[in-house]
C-alpha cells in the first residue's frame, strides 16, 4: 500500500515518475486536472490520486497514482490560495515551518519526463473529460477515465474492467472535488462485513481508524473544502451548489471534528480549533482575488484554457482555429486603473496570443463589487479573417442569450494595435449564469460553423 502520509505519498509519486526509463514502473497511472489549473483542478488531482491509491476495490494492484498539476512549476507562485489549501492549519497563521504540504512538493508539467510515451502511461482526468494541448498530442490515446462536471465531449472510453477503463463520472456539481470525494472516499462497500457500519461507512474514516494521521487528514480535508467553498460561494450559490457538494463538505468537516446534529464522530481526532468555514472561505477568496502585484501576462495565464476547432467546411490543408480564454477575478475598470492602460493591455494580450499561436483571444472577468454586486465582462479579439468570421457568428447567435451590451462606451473595441482583418469587442454580460464553462462551447461551435 502507498504511504499513508500525504507528504511521503507525493515524494513516492515523484520518485516513480523520475525513475530512469529502464526501471520505471509501467504503465504509470497519472491523474491530471484541466489546463486552467485552477484550485478545483489542482486539489482534485491530489485527492483523486491519493484516495484511488489507497482504495483496494478501485485498485486491486495497489498501484501508486501520480497527481500531476497541469501547469509549469513557475506558475505555482500565481496561486497563493493553493498554498492555503495545502496547509493542515489556519492559512492566516502559516509560516515557513507550518504543518501541511509545500507547493514545491507538487508534481508539475516541468517534472514530466520528455521520454514518457502514451504506451508508458494511463491517464485519469479530473475536472475535464478531454485532454488538451501538448498532453493531448502525446497521451490522448491512454486516457482510461474521468471525474468531471463539464459538458461530456465524448472522448473518454466507457468503463471496462477487462481493459482497465474507468471510472467515467460526468455529473453536475459545484466542484469536481465533491465528485472525487464521493467516488473514491465515500463507500459502504468496505463495511459490508462489520457490525459497526457507522464507524466504517467511509473509506477515509477506515484509513483514519487503521492508521491515524491527523496532519495528513487535516490537509486532505482542507484540499477538499477549499475548491468546494470557492466554487459554490461558501455553499450559498443556488445555481451551483448541489447535494453532493454539501455531503462532501460534511465529510471533510467531520475530519476536522465538525459534526452536525449530535452525530457520532467518524474520525478519531479532536476538533480543529483553527477551522471555521466562513473564515476559511474568506481567506481563500482574498488570496485568490488579489492580483495587485501581477503583470498582465501573469493575470492572463493564471486561469487559462485553450481549444482547437476545425471548421466543418475546412478545405484541404486548412489548420484548426485556436482559441485561448483567460478568466480574471477583477473587472476591466480595475485592470485598466491598477495593472496597465489600454495600450499596455493590447500589447500584452497580443504578445500572449502570439506566443500561443492563437487565432482568438478571450478574457472573461468575474468581479464582485460591494456596491454594484456580482458582474461579468467579456472581451474577444480575433486576429485574422477566419477568426473574425467565426466570432461574428458567435455574436450574432449569442448576443441575446448572453445579454451582451457594449462595455465602457466601446473604448476597448478599437485601439492602436488593431490591424486590417482583425476584430475586437468588449461587453458587459447580463446573463451572469454563463461562466467560462458554459460560454466556451458556444465560442467553439461558432469556430466550427465558420
Amino acid at each position: 500500500m502507498p504511504p499513508r502520509s500525504l507528504a511521503a505519498f507525493l515524494k513516492a509519486a515523484r520518485a516513480a515518475l523520475n525513475t530512469p526509463a529502464a526501471r520505471r514502473p509501467s504503465p504509470l497511472t497519472i491523474v491530471v486536472g484541466n489546463e486552467s489549473a485552477d484550485l478545483d483542478s489542482l486539489c482534485s488531482a491530489v485527492l483523486a490520486a491519493y484516495f484511488r491509491s489507497h482504495t483496494p476495490q478501485h485498485n486491486a494492484a495497489d498501484t501508486l497514482h501520480i497527481p500531476l498539476s497541469n501547469l509549469r512549476r513557475e506558475d505555482l507562485k500565481l496561486r497563493p490560495e493553493l498554498a492555503a489549501a495545502l496547509s493542515s492549519t489556519s492559512s492566516s497563521k502559516q509560516t515557513s515551518d507550518a504543518p501541511g504540504i509545500s507547493l514545491d512538493s507538487l508534481i508539475t508539467l516541468s517534472d514530466l519526463p520528455e521520454d514518457l510515451t502514451a504506451a508508458d502511461t494511463r491517464w485519469l482526468l479530473v475536472d475535464h473529460n478531454a485532454l488538451t494541448g501538448e498532453l493531448a498530442r502525446r497521451f490522448s490515446s491512454s486516457v482510461i477515465g474521468c471525474i468531471d462536471h463539464h459538458v461530456d465531449e465524448g472522448s473518454v472510453p466507457l468503463p471496462d474492467a477487462s481493459k482497465g477503463f474507468g471510472p467515467r463520472v460526468i455529473e453536475k456539481a459545484g466542484s469536481c472535488a465533491s465528485l472525487v470525494i464521493n467516488e473514491f472516499s465515500a463507500s459502504t462497500a468496505m463495511a459490508a462485513d462489520t457490525a459497526d457500519m457507522t464507524a466504517l461507512k467511509y473509506i477515509w474514516s477506515r484509513l483514519a481508524a487503521e492508521e491515524p494521521d491527523v496532519e495528513t487528514d487535516r490537509t486532505l480535508a482542507r484540499l477538499t473544502l477549499a475548491p468546494i467553498l470557492i466554487d459554490t460561494s461558501n455553499l450559498k450559490s443556488p445555481s451551483k451548489t448541489v447535494d453532493i457538494d454539501r455531503q462532501s463538505t460534511s465529510l471533510a468537516e467531520a475530519v476536522l471534528g465538525v459534526t452536525a446534529g449530535g452525530n457520532a464522530p467518524l474520525f478519531p481526532y479532536d476538533k480543529d480549533p483553527e477551522y471555521e468555514r466562513t473564515v476559511f472561505f474568506e481567506e481563500l477568496s482574498r488570496l485568490k482575488d488579489d492580483i495587485s502585484k501581477l503583470s498582465y501576462n501573469d493575470i492572463l495565464r493564471k486561469d487559462y484554457k485553450q481549444w482547437h476547432e476545425e471548421p466543418s467546411t475546412a478545405t484541404s490543408g486548412q489548420t484548426p482555429l485556436a482559441l485561448g480564454m483567460s478568466t480574471v477575478v477583477q473587472g476591466f475598470d480595475y485592470l485598466l486603473n491598477e495593472i496597465g492602460d489600454n495600450e499596455t493591455l493590447f500589447e500584452e494580450l497580443r504578445a500572449f496570443a502570439k506566443h500561443r499561436d492563437l487565432d482568438i483571444a478571450a478574457i472573461m472577468t468575474v468581479q464582485t463589487d460591494k456596491k454594484a454586486g456580482f458582474g461579468r465582462q467579456l472581451l474577444i479579439w480575433a486576429f485574422n479573417e477566419r477568426a473574425t468570421r467565426a466570432m461574428r457568428i458567435f455574436v450574432g447567435t449569442n448576443t441575446e442569450r448572453l445579454q451582451l451590451a457594449p462595455w465602457g462606451d466601446g473604448k476597448l473595441d478599437k485601439g492602436i494595435a488593431t490591424e486590417p482583418n482583425e476584430w475586437r469587442a468588449c461587453w458587459t454580460q447580463g446573463s451572469l449564469e454563463y461562466s467560462r464553462k458554459q460560454l466556451a462551447p458556444y465560442l467553439r461551435e461558432a469556430m466550427r460553423s465558420s
